[in-house]
């Protein structure tokens, strides 16, 4: 499945930030979940920050670490 991006979506996150990531790659606001999964069995992957950071989340869906971002795009 194609990504959004042929790279990382670089994000800041703050502690106690709860973020819904894409998994789906049907999202109109990537790498957010915006519900498009909705009748699929895809799920967004939820996730609560415990310090502040910048995370890379996949762009290209193809990681190995989804949703995080393992160098995939380059390979593409």
């Amino acid at each position: 499945m194609k990504g959004w991006q042929d790279s990382a979506y670089l994000v800041e996150v703050k502690a106690g930030e709860r973020l819904a990531i894409c998994q789906c790659g049907k999202s109109s606001n990537p790498p957010y979940c915006d519900g498009s999964h909705k009748g699929t069995e895809d799920k967004p992957f939820i996730e609560t920050f415990k310090e502040d950071k910048t995370v890379l989340i996949c762009g290209c869906l193809e990681s190995k670490r989804k949703p995080y971002c393992d160098g995939s795009h380059s390979r593409l």
